[in-house]
């Protein structure tokens, strides 16, 4: 007891608190961000028809279009070929060929 006695006890000295810096206001701000995106996202997506606000009936409530999607052939068959474009039409007669000019005439000298 004597030894635990005088023992002083070892009192650690107070740290400074850990203040919040930008990196903590980068979080929040993303974190608006990607709330606020999720809840655009869902309005557009459900529209506002139901909501009683407009006439959007978003994409959620429409019906897809029926008509069939276009498809690539399966191995090993025939591909259709395009038909090759019409031949040109030919002209007629040909273009004539186009005039020389006429030769000068010789300077005559008169001294």
């Amino acid at each position: 007891m004597a030894k635990a006695a005088t023992k002083e006890k070892k009192v650690k000295p107070e740290a400074p608190r850990p203040r919040s810096d930008a990196y903590v206001m980068m979080l929040f701000i993303t974190f608006l961000a990607i709330t606020t995106g999720a809840a655009l996202m869902y309005f557009d997506f459900a529209g506002t028809k139901e909501a009683g606000i407009g006439e959007d009936e978003g994409y959620g409530n429409r019906v897809p279009p029926k008509e069939p999607v276009p498809t690539l052939p399966k191995l090993g068959e025939s591909i259709k070929m395009a038909e090759p474009p019409p031949e040109p039409k030919k002209d007629p007669e040909p273009m004539p060929e186009p005039k020389k000019d006429p030769e000068p005439e010789p300077k005559k000298d008169g001294m």
